[in-house]
C-alpha cells in the first residue's frame, strides 16, 4: 500500500553536489551511495585523462558504465578468449561481478561516465583516493594490498591486460609514468588528426579562435619549447618567468605564421617533438621531478613532475579536446 511508503525519502543530488575523491589523475564524484538504496548499489560519475583507466581486474558485484563524454575503450576476458570494444557518448557497457574487465580513455581529452557499483565499492574508491591522491607516488604493494582487502583481483602480464609503461633507460618509476602518458596523449592526438578532412583542418577551436591546423601545430611546436624548459629547471637552471603579455604575443605570433601550415608538416613535427621530449621526461630521476619552477609572472611554483603533467600532458588533453570538438563545417572568417 502507498501508506506503507510514508517514511521513504527520494534522493536529489544537483549538478557538483556529491563526494569528490581523487585517485591519480582520476575525478570520481559519488552522488548516490548504498545508505541511499538500501545497499542495492550506488551511483558516480567519472572524470578520466587521456590514457587513464584501471589494470585488467575482477571484483565483486556488478558494474556498469555509461560514457557521457570522450572515447572509451572497454575489454573483457572470458571464456571465449579477449574482447575489446570502442564507443563514445551513449556507449553502454556492464561487466557482472567475477567478470575480468577494464576500460581506458581513448581520447586527447578528458573523458567522463556515469557508473553504477555496488554499495561496497565506494569504501573502496575512498581508501584509494586516501592512499593515492593527485602526485602521490605509484606504490604497487600498497595498491595490491587495498585490493586483496575488497576482494578485487589485478591481473597484469596475461591476455587483454594494460600494457605497462616501458622501462627502458627510465630513471625512476614515476619518470617511466609520466614519459609513458605523454607518449600516449601524443599518439593519440596524432590518431584524430591523420583522419582530418580538409574542411575539418580549417575548422575554428572555440578555446582558442584558432584552425585546427593551428592548434594541433601550437601543441607540436610547444612541445619542444615546453620540454626545453623543464630540462632546465630539472638541471637547476629555471629560465625566468614569463610575462603574460610575452607569452600572448608568441602564441599570436605563430598563429599567424602558420596559418597555413599543412597536416603531413604537422604530424611529422609531433612524432618528432613527442619522442624526444618523452625521451626527456623518462631520463629524469625522483630529484630532478622534485626541483620546483615559476614558469609565468605571477604564477606559483610547481615541481617538475607536476609540470609534465599539467603543462606537457595537459596541453596535448586541453587543446586536443577543442580539436575533437571542432565543428567540421565551420570555415575560418577572411579578412
Amino acid at each position: 500500500m502507498v501508506t506503507s511508503l510514508v517514511n521513504v525519502r527520494c534522493s536529489l543530488v544537483r549538478p557538483g553536489e556529491g563526494e569528490g575523491l581523487r585517485i591519480f589523475d582520476e575525478e570520481i564524484i559519488v552522488q548516490i551511495t548504498g545508505s541511499e538504496t538500501n545497499g542495492a548499489y550506488a551511483l558516480a560519475t567519472i572524470s578520466v585523462a587521456p590514457g587513464g583507466g584501471p589494470p585488467l581486474h575482477a571484483h565483486p558485484g556488478n558494474e556498469s558504465f555509461y560514457v557521457l563524454s570522450g572515447e572509451f575503450s572497454f575489454t573483457q576476458r572470458d571464456e571465449r578468449g579477449v574482447s575489446t570494444f570502442q564507443g563514445g557518448p551513449g556507449t553502454v557497457f556492464h561487466a557482472p561481478s567475477g567478470a575480468p574487465h577494464r576500460f581506458e580513455n581513448v581520447s586527447p581529452g578528458r573523458g567522463t561516465m556515469l557508473i553504477v557499483i555496488s554499495a561496497e565499492s565506494v569504501a573502496f574508491l575512498r581508501e584509494l583516493a586516501a592512499s593515492f591522491p593527485p602526485g602521490a607516488r605509484p606504490d604497487m604493494e600498497k595498491m595490491l594490498t587495498i585490493h586483496a582487502k575488497y576482494g578485487v583481483e589485478t591481473i597484469h602480464g596475461e591476455e587483454g591486460s594494460r600494457p605497462e609503461p616501458p622501462r627502458d633507460g627510465a630513471m625512476s618509476a614515476r619518470a617511466r609514468a609520466l614519459a609513458w602518458r605523454f607518449e600516449q596523449a601524443n599518439e593519440q592526438l596524432i590518431a584524430m588528426i591523420v583522419q582530418c578532412s580538409p574542411e575539418r583542418w580549417q575548422a575554428i577551436c572555440t578555446d582558442t579562435g584558432w584552425t585546427v591546423g593551428v592548434q594541433a601545430h601550437h601543441i607540436a611546436e610547444g612541445e619542444a619549447a615546453i620540454v626545453r624548459v623543464i630540462q632546465d629547471a630539472a638541471d637547476g637552471r629555471p629560465h625566468p618567468p614569463m610575462p603574460p603579455a610575452k607569452l600572448d604575443a608568441i602564441n599570436a605570433r605563430h598563429a599567424e605564421e602558420f596559418a597555413n601550415v599543412t597536416l603531413e608538416e604537422t604530424v611529422a613535427l609531433l612524432r618528432h617533438n613527442g619522442a624526444k621530449a618523452a625521451q626527456a621526461y623518462r631520463l629524469l630521476t625522483d630529484e630532478q621531478l622534485a626541483q620546483q619552477a615559476t614558469l609565468l609572472e605571477g604564477g606559483q611554483p610547481a615541481s617538475i613532475a607536476q609540470l609534465i603533467e599539467h603543462l606537457a600532458i595537459g596541453e596535448i588533453e586541453r587543446h586536443g579536446a577543442y580539436i575533437r570538438s571542432a565543428p567540421a563545417l565551420q570555415r575560418r572568417p577572411r579578412g
